[in-house]
């Protein structure tokens, strides 16, 4: 009896392991055949509860799922189902958003957020690994930029247009072993009037630019230039008249040099300076002549976030009305100063010693405070300072061509104490807005020669240097570039006397003044500018001795180039292309329309 119950426990355990492995190879047999199988399971809990959604999708069982028989991994499913896993995410912060508004200044205090959200993802099997499939790497040419320098270029630039318009310019850039790069420029400009045959205008002139490198920290930076300008005072000159050209000629002849150290490694040095250095020559008529030179050294030490400058100008210039007279007239000036970096803010405090022809000794403010306003493109800037210029014939002559030598050159003065503010709006639009009160002494104004024989000797004007004045000015500015292929730059200045000393007006200069100009690369066969001036009549007075002033002036200019080959393109340029002759300074008009076109043939080694 004893042996027959074993027989009979040992029969039942052989039936049930029998029974369960063919169950099981059912099981699997169901499920390859399934092609997609979805379950959804809802869970109504109370409120407050949470709702998880399941959904899969699957289109077979990976084999090591299968066999592994750890109770710990596997997960009971149904007979049509496919193993699930799910990833339990506890979020730490819940996105909000907040009230940014400020009372009184202070900044709203933002809601603590501390409850948790669960998060229950399912995920499937297969998306848990996946194999990482490096692609091939395909090299590629360069594209060199279409506006980079090119070294070793030769370009001739010629042109013709109406009123006898002649233009030639021949520019020769070149670069030697050392990467040291020289420019070299030659050219010729010529007009004649209709109205009246003085009206002839001929600048001839050559420039040189270059710049050597004496190591990886510094170079030597040169100009070297000359320019011959050839006119006739044709004002009020009657077209009939048969005088020598001679008695009009109005001649100009320029020339100088300048020198100017460039030091690159400017962070790591303790002293840094970029001391400049200027000579130039100038000679008008009736053989005036006038040589200056200036010597100007930017240096400052650095100090962590302060830096200390140390300034330095020094001018000398000798002006020679007549073969028998002869006047000098020195500056020398220190800008001794601190710049310090603190809260977000710029300051520098320093003070300005002047000694103007070695006996006259001033003593001058010099400070400067600028700040980015908190959580914006807001700068503003304000300050006290004082310039000086040391006044030559070649920069009056450059403000007004018809004037003749003066008798005594002096020294301009400029008190400016002035506010600003700049915003970048973008990457790409930025613009200002600034006021200034400004106190001059000795400033240059221009006005006509009266009482003279004008019919024999042409339309003179004189410089009458105004002792003290005083001027509101205000000047705004917006800039717009787009990449490299467009740039919008706009300048506006207005000036308004509040006080003049010895003259009743400030005769000759312009109260308003708006430049535009527009430059546009529309592909890489076009190149596009224009531009825009407008300024209201200054103020003049006539043979009656009676002040006026002068019509307001609106000239517009544009011009294109094409790039037809690769040496060869074609140009064009109008100017004055409304066609309304104006005035700059009184009884000397301009041109109508004026066209120019040629053609530029450029090569390179």
């Amino acid at each position: 009896m004893k042996h027959l119950t074993k027989y009979i426990f040992l029969l039942l355990s052989l039936s049930f392991i029998t029974t369960s492995s063919f169950a099981k190879k059912t099981q699997r047999k169901k499920a390859k055949t399934t092609i997609v199988k979805k379950t959804i399971t809802k869970k109504k809990i109370k409120k407050g509860s949470i709702v998880v959604v399941k959904k899969i999708k699957s289109n077979k069982i990976f084999p090591k799922i299968l066999l592994n028989e750890s109770a710990n991994d596997l997960v009971p499913i149904k007979s049509d189902s496919v193993p699930e896993k799910v990833i339990t995410i506890l979020s730490a912060f819940k996105p909000q958003l907040k009230n940014v508004a400020k009372i009184g200044f202070v900044n709203a205090t933002a809601i603590n957020d501390t409850n948790t959200v669960l998060l229950n993802y399912q995920v499937p099997s297969q998306n848990l690994s996946f194999q990482y499939r490096p692609i091939a790497l395909v090299p590629r040419s360069i594209k060199i930029d279409s506006l980079k320098k090119l070294n070793n270029t030769t370009s001739l630039k010629v042109g013709y247009g109406n009123y006898l318009h002649q233009y030639i310019n021949l520019n020769v850039n070149t670069a030697d072993k050392r990467n040291n790069t020289h420019s070299i420029t030659v050219y010729n400009e010529s007009s004649t009037g209709t109205d009246n045959h003085l009206q002839i205008i001929r600048d001839l002139g050559a420039n040189y630019i270059g710049d050597q490198y004496l190591n990886k920290s510094n170079s030597l930076q040169t100009q070297v230039f000359y320019q011959h300008s050839q006119r006739y005072r044709y004002g009020l000159v009657p077209d009939a008249s048969t005088l020598p050209e001679s008695n009009y000629e109005h001649n100009f002849s320029h020339m100088g040099a300048s020198f100017g150290w460039l030091n690159f490694n400017t962070k790591s040095r303790l002293i840094n300076l970029n001391p400049i250095a200027k000579i130039e020559q100038f000679e008008g008529m009736p053989d005036a002549t006038n040589t200056w030179l200036e010597v100007k050294n930017p240096m400052y030490l650095n100090l962590n976030n302060t830096k200390l400058n140390l300034d330095l100008l020094y001018t000398f210039n000798q002006y020679n009305p007549t073969g028998t007279i002869h006047q000098k007239n020195t500056i020398l000036k220190f800008d001794p100063s601190i710049t310090l970096e603190k809260w977000g803010n710029k300051i520098l405090f320093g003070a300005s010693p002047v000694w103007i022809n070695k006996d006259n000794y001033q003593f001058f403010p010099n400070i400067q405070f600028q700040r980015k306003l908190t959580d914006s493109n807001y700068l503003v800037k304000t300050g006290w300072s004082t310039s000086f210029i040391n006044n030559h014939y070649a920069a009056l002559a450059i403000q007004n061509p018809w004037i003749i030598p003066v008798n005594e050159m002096k020294i301009t003065t400029i008190d400016k104490k002035y506010v600003s503010l700049e915003v970048s709006a973008d990457k790409r639009l930025d613009y200002s807005f600034g006021i200034s009160l400004i106190d001059y002494k000795n400033l240059p104004f221009f006005n006509r020669i009266l009482g003279t024989d004008v019919n024999t000797f042409g339309l003179k004007y004189q410089t009458i240097f105004e002792s003290s004045a005083s001027t509101i000015e205000m000047d705004a500015k917006l800039r717009y570039q787009f990449s490299d292929k467009l740039l919008f730059v706009n300048r506006l200045s207005y000036k308004q006397f509040n006080t003049i000393k010895d003259n009743t007006k400030p005769w000759g200069i312009l109260p308003l003044e708006l430049n535009s100009n527009l430059n546009w690369l529309p592909s890489e066969k076009w190149i596009l500018d224009a531009s825009l001036i407008y300024w209201s009549g200054a103020a003049q007075f006539n043979e009656p001795n009676k002040a006026y002033n002068l019509k307001n002036t609106l000239v517009l200019n544009a011009g294109f180039t094409y790039k037809l080959t690769h040496s060869w393109s074609i140009w064009a340029k109008g100017d004055n292309l409304l066609d309304k002759p104006y005035e700059r300074w009184a009884d000397y008009p301009s041109l109508g329309l004026q066209i120019i076109a040629g053609v530029v043939y450029s090569f390179r080694k």
